[in-house]
């Protein structure tokens, strides 16, 4: 069972402004999140921008420079199963 890499370009407000901004490395036993992530393609913001997420398998050794800016909003949008910030539940 290999590894597999979520990786997330933030769409800025121009096309000037996409980067990457996320990326993380997880263990193929994570069959779920990788499943999410492939589905939801992107985590739309009420602004009009969205992290889009891309998902691919890891070389055999391949060493991936992790940026988990990102990883406790993946984690809780995972949780919840939804892909837009207005479907997070909210704190009373």
């Amino acid at each position: 069972m290999g590894r597999f890499v979520i990786e997330g370009e933030w769409s800025g407000y121009r096309s000037s402004q996409q980067r990457v901004v996320h990326r993380s490395v997880h263990a193929g036993s994570w069959k779920k999140l990788r499943a999410w992530a492939e589905n939801t393609h992107a985590i739309r913001y009420t602004d009009g921008t969205s992290l889009c997420l891309t998902v691919r398998d890891c070389k055999p050794r391949e060493r991936v420079r992790e940026v988990r800016s990102y990883m406790t909003l993946i984690n809780n949008y995972y949780y919840h199963n939804i892909n837009t910030v207005a479907d997070l539940p909210r704190k009373n």
